[in-house]
């Protein structure tokens, strides 16, 4: 209950749809993507410092909870097509995210499966190779050293899965999280939300 007071002194809840709110302050539609992106709103990747914002948010809120994107733009500046094409382009942004990140586990995947492989036939190799209980130095050696490679293919295998897939699975949830969530846009005043 303590950590839900915490983030709930941060993110105010939307008592219309029970979300947790992402706020997020415009001067104007353009704030929202990658100036140095020249392409059409629909098209164009969003600003970087927002992208981190709204990732860092979507994680601080409980994955339980639900959330929704909430831009506050000045008095007299909404445009419902602009705000059309906002929203199709933050949802695009964030399909791509996923994407790509799928690509990259699917490629990290095969990565381990290619370790674990190695490395169980390198220890296989030095436990069945005849020099590995040979009194020769040089063929003990040679065991111990292909041996040794086996345990490091074993351990990038684990390392990569421990680390490197489970960060990426929470990048996921959190790209999902967003991609979900519904997107708002009010003014800044106390009129009435407009989906």
């Amino acid at each position: 209950m303590q950590r839900k007071s915490v983030f709930s002194d941060v993110y105010a809840l939307d008592h219309a749809t029970h979300r947790y709110m992402i706020e997020i302050a415009l001067d104007q539609y353009e704030d929202i993507f990658n100036e140095w992106d020249p392409a059409p709103f629909k098209r164009r990747e969003i600003d970087a410092d927002l992208e981190l914002y709204l990732e860092g948010s979507a994680e601080e809120i409980p994955f339980r909870y639900p959330i929704e994107l909430f831009f506050m733009l000045p008095q007299g500046k909404r445009n419902p097509a602009l705000e059309e094409e906002a929203r199709k382009a933050i949802k695009r942004f964030f399909g791509f995210k996923i994407h790509f990140l799928k690509l990259e586990l699917r490629e990290i995947t095969l990565r381990i499966l290619n370790y674990l492989f190695f490395g169980f036939l390198l220890l296989w190799v030095g436990n069945t190779y005849p020099g590995h209980d040979s009194t020769r130095d040089w063929a003990t050696l040679l065991a111990e050293g292909i041996i040794i490679g086996g345990w490091v293919f074993l351990w990038e295998a684990v390392s990569l899965f421990s680390f490197t897939s489970l960060e990426m699975y929470q990048r996921h949830r959190v790209y999902s999280r967003l991609l979900q969530a519904p997107i708002f846009f009010q003014e800044l005043t106390h009129q009435a939300r407009q989906p």
